[in-house]
């Protein structure tokens, strides 16, 4: 618990605006009648319980606790912000081109990639001269398994409630693309960003949170010994 104390305090901007911008979504889908307001809200606990799990033992990136946050609360804005007959889900950016729901996507799972490269980087511990390759690979695939998972997801929630905002074949096709499309917008960028070793001197970023409270609890006892 005192990891995740840690983890928390270090990235309390982020917290923050996912904490304030989920109760204002959630609030506004209540009040303008969204009755589907428990599975968005209980979507978006169940992710932040991960991403909080997967921070305190791996150490995810600023960058990429940012993007998921954006990830969660445009989820929320999807369900809950009325546009028209339905909600900003099914708005139309570009007709018959692209929908918000294409831009979330692309967006969401793209930064789900990153989040998967930086948790298996240590494990894979490619060479520098392939650590970009290997980086554009894994965040793109990344995503893409994770689009999948929700579109199977998706279906399974057609079978178990009876009025849904998923759709159809088109919007699971429209989908799959973003999800491609965004892994790999997003891999490109993390490849062509400095990446320093995690648990480097230099890579405090990537350090696991829980690496670091372990490090400053020991130290006071370290230099006492030494004194």
């Amino acid at each position: 618990m005192e990891r995740l104390r840690t983890a928390v305090r270090e990235q309390r901007a982020p917290v923050g605006v996912l904490a304030a911008g989920t109760a204002g979504l959630l609030a506004l889908g209540i009040a303008t009648g969204q009755d589907n307001w428990p599975v968005y809200a209980g979507v978006v606990l169940a992710g932040a319980a991960v991403v909080a799990r997967v921070h305190v033992r791996a150490g995810l990136s600023t960058a990429t606790i940012a993007g998921l946050v954006a990830f969660a609360l445009g989820h929320l804005a999807g369900g809950m912000v009325p546009v028209g007959d339905g909600v900003l889900y099914q708005w139309w950016l570009v007709d018959g081109v692209l929908r918000y729901d294409n831009v979330q996507h692309a967006v969401g799972f793209g930064f789900v990639g990153r989040a998967i490269w930086e948790t298996l980087r240590p494990r894979l511990a490619p060479s520098p001269g392939d650590l970009p390759a290997v980086t554009r690979w894994v965040v793109v695939l990344g995503a893409a398994a994770a689009g999948a998972v929700n579109e199977i997801a998706e279906y399974l929630l057609t079978l178990v409630l009876p009025e849904h905002q998923v759709g159809g074949y088109d919007n699971t096709a429209r989908d799959l693309i973003a999800n491609l499309v965004g892994g790999l917008v997003v891999g490109w960028w993390t490849a062509r960003r400095p990446q320093p070793a995690p648990g480097g001197s230099s890579g405090r970023e990537l350090r696991p949170a829980a690496a670091r409270h372990d490090l400053a609890r020991r130290l006071p006892s370290e230099r006492g010994l030494a004194g």
